[in-house]
């Protein structure tokens, strides 16, 4: 159990890493809290000693931990004000209440905002799409040979895939029954059952008989599917992180970028949403790469009770206090959004 000054001496350490990444040392805090030099070394080896900060080779003064980014943190979310300065909020609302923007412009800007104002990269995860139901299907003529196959949801969500066919394998009237086909078993389908569906349609005597309609357009229809089965993201600011002092080491910064490149970090933010603000700190990721980033996300309600995600990704010596508030108004505007876009598209049926 830290006392009130071993915690005061902590969060100063904190907060002056934050600023510049030096360690920090006694001096400096002696002055803040007007206490003896002994008094600080005394409370800095103790809190070495319990693995909160750590001393550097290079000079007398210390760092913080994961642990002490953590205790850090969690005095802070007891906190009621975050210190981010009026204007940011205020560029935030302005984006929420452009009426012309659609909503997903809406949502990217906001990430991308969100990037530039805290330099960090920010991450916005688009709402599970496998509980929404199949509620049609479209072959949309393009050119000759050409076509656009089209899958919308109940929700009002389209993806679209291109289908080209071989020379003199068109038929207009066959393509149009093997749609035809697919909207009469899986209209009502929930996405994630449409693979077992499927199956079903592989073996079905009346798309065998147009065998070469069959192999061509249910392959491109399972790649639009899987387009549902994917998790839409949006990410902002990847080369902020690479700016950090922490990843100017080339090998750091690799490995850094193959994080983004596999989607690991995409598969961490979303198996962190839940109900709540999540924070993972250094080793708390699970990922080797970045045990100097900080993770931070949380969840928005969309209109039709599926959760997406927006998050940011800084070093562990991130500015906690200032993107902690912003990231959770900016998730409470995206929820706001989603419903109110429900609320017009109802009023208008």
């Amino acid at each position: 159990m830290l006392s009130t000054r071993q915690k005061q001496i902590l969060r100063i350490i904190v907060d002056e890493y934050v600023k510049d990444a030096q360690p920090v040392g006694s001096k400096s805090i002696c002055d803040m809290l007007n206490v003896s030099s002994a008094t600080v070394r005394n409370d800095m080896a103790f809190l070495e000693k319990e693995g909160y900060i750590d001393k550097t080779h290079s000079s007398s003064g210390r760092i913080p931990l994961d642990k002490g980014y953590r205790l850090y943190v969690e005095d802070l979310l007891n906190e009621s004000e975050g210190n981010f300065e009026k204007q940011a909020y205020e560029l935030v609302d302005s984006v929420f209440t452009n009426g012309i923007i659609e909503r997903e412009d809406a949502v990217k800007k906001a990430c991308s905002l969100l990037s530039e104002l805290t330099n960090y990269t920010s991450v916005v995860l688009g709402p599970d799409n496998s509980n929404s139901l199949v509620s049609k299907i479209e072959l949309v003529s393009l050119h000759n040979r050409d076509f656009l196959l089209i899958v919308i949801t109940n929700d009002g969500h389209i993806e679209s895939k291109s289908v080209s066919f071989k020379e003199g394998e068109v038929n207009i009237d066959e393509l149009n029954k093997v749609i035809e086909i697919l909207n009469e078993v899986l209209i009502n389908t929930p996405v994630k059952d449409v693979s077992y569906k499927l199956k079903y349609i592989m073996d079905n005597r009346l798309v065998q008989e147009f065998i070469a309609y069959r192999e061509t357009i249910i392959a491109n229809f399972i790649d639009a599917f899987m387009k549902f089965a994917e998790t839409n993201y949006y990410v902002s600011g990847s080369s902020n992180m690479l700016v950090q002092p922490e990843f100017q080491d080339s090998k750091k910064m690799k490995r850094l970028l193959e994080v983004f490149e596999k989607r690991d970090l995409i598969k961490l933010i979303k198996n962190s949403s839940d109900n709540s603000l999540s924070i993972k700190i250094g080793k708390e990721t699970g990922i080797d790469a970045m045990d100097d980033a900080t993770v931070i996300s949380v969840p928005y309600e969309a209109n039709n009770g599926e959760k997406g995600s927006i998050a940011l990704v800084g070093p562990t010596r991130m500015d906690y206090k200032r993107v902690i508030p912003l990231l959770e108004y900016i998730a409470k505007d995206i929820s706001k959004l989603y419903n109110s876009k429900a609320d017009k598209d109802g009023k208008g049926k």
